[in-house]
């Protein structure tokens, strides 16, 4: 049987990479952080989780990652790391706030097997 995070996160990848309706569409749109970040939130608050903590739970596991081997754990220490101040709201965070969101939110970046696509 497979671990229920790891089905929620296939679908929630899934759901993530499809866009808008045509009517939203614009040519040349630039994928921010800060974007991500906001989609990923409203995306986990209307499954009933809690959008922000579990988006900074990924980015402190992200971080948690010293020297990623995989290329799953590369790509998500990209996504996750700081950049601009743009997304200085899930980024300004401390070893406590990143406890606090781990207990928050049950879903775990590092849970999902970088496998799922073979």
């Amino acid at each position: 049987m497979v671990p229920w995070n790891q089905i929620f996160a296939q679908a929630l990848g899934f759901r993530m990479n499809w866009d808008d309706p045509p009517d939203s569409f614009h040519p040349y749109h630039h994928f921010t952080r800060r974007s991500f970040y906001n989609n990923m939130e409203v995306l986990l608050d209307s499954n009933g989780l809690n959008g922000f903590h579990c988006v900074r739970r990924a980015i402190c596991e992200a971080n948690m990652i010293s020297e990623p081997k995989e290329i799953y754990f590369m790509i998500l220490k990209q996504i996750f790391s700081k950049s601009t101040s743009a997304t200085q709201k899930w980024h300004n965070y401390t070893t406590d706030n990143c406890d606090i969101s781990i207990a928050s939110c049950p879903v775990s970046v590092l849970l999902i097997s970088p496998y799922t696509d073979l």
